[in-house]
């Protein structure tokens, strides 16, 4: 998912404090999304659908599809 976060961003010319408060998150909590460092909740799941247009399929399986982060 971090990839399609980054590219996204990077398609609207935002900043990544920019995303984090169209996303209504702070920029700490963004930026670890996008480095894959952590996982969306349910809610900035649903963000990130509205606000990027990414459609949830994508992004469920870019958190869940990555089988080197999950617990065996």
């Amino acid at each position: 998912m971090r990839h399609l976060l980054r590219q996204a961003r990077l398609e609207r010319g935002w900043t990544q404090a920019e995303a984090a408060r169209r996303l209504n998150m702070s920029e700490r909590e963004y930026r670890h999304l996008e480095l894959g460092t952590r996982k969306p909740s349910l809610d900035n799941l649903r963000s990130i659908h509205r606000v990027f247009g990414i459609p949830y399929e994508q992004l469920v399986e870019g958190v869940f599809g990555d089988k080197t982060r999950c617990a065996p």
